[in-house]
């Protein structure tokens, strides 16, 4: 179900970001049109954003930034990078031992961001962000060094994964240079390699804020 749920918000932005093409059969109009046009405008834009969601059970905060280019003031192209900020705990088992005891997830993603506008003149209008990437997470136990009291975390597992999150929000034109926008996304994670954590348990839906500044 949830990745019926990936797919359609990804086929719908496919939909949605297609241009109308008229074939008017004129010899004349030979142009092959393209994002990358001179006769495209193009400006950079950078953001910030906050998302609330539930990782391992337990609600979390990611704090991340984009930046990148808005082309025709509709789509956009750019980098994006978001990481853990609350501290996730957890019951968990170390490795080797069958006792469970407190663990805390850490971690963050980022990649490539895509996307675009609908009604972008409009004072609200709709804003559909596409990241396609990869992060990190690892699995923490504060208390393994009971003896140090200067130093006593200890990694107990890491892993990599590769994360697909589609989202769509309402944005507001503030100003002509900043827009707040406010919505959900779908974080989908495949590949951890953990054994306390699993994909499903820290993919899910996400409320997210977002305030993005740049020339609209």
């Amino acid at each position: 179900m949830r990745i019926f749920i990936l797919v359609t918000l990804v086929l719908s932005s496919i939909t949605i970001f297609g241009q109308k093409y008229v074939d008017t059969n004129d010899p004349k109009d030979e142009e092959v049109k393209s994002l990358l046009s001179k006769k495209n405008d193009i400006n950079a834009f950078g953001a910030a954003d906050l998302k609330i969601g539930d990782l391992k059970g337990e609600r979390g905060l990611l704090v991340g930034a984009y930046g990148g280019f808005i082309i025709n003031r509709r789509y956009l192209f750019g980098v994006a990078g978001y990481g853990l900020v609350t501290q996730l705990r957890f019951d968990g088992v170390v490795p080797g031992q069958t006792e469970s005891k407190p663990l805390n997830l850490h971690g963050g993603y980022g990649g490539i961001i895509i996307g675009g506008t609908i009604a972008h003149k409009e004072l609200i209008h709709i804003s559909i962000p596409i990241i396609l990437g990869a992060g990190s997470m690892e699995i923490v136990d504060k208390d393994f060094f009971l003896n140090n009291p200067a130093d006593s975390e200890f990694t107990v597992e890491n892993s990599v994964f590769f994360v697909a999150e589609p989202g769509i929000e309402l944005e507001f034109n503030i100003t002509k240079y900043f827009r707040l926008g406010a919505g959900m996304s779908y974080r989908y994670i495949s590949g951890t390699k953990l054994e306390n954590v699993k994909d499903e348990d820290v993919s899910g839906t996400t409320a997210m804020i977002s305030f993005r500044f740049g020339r609209f």
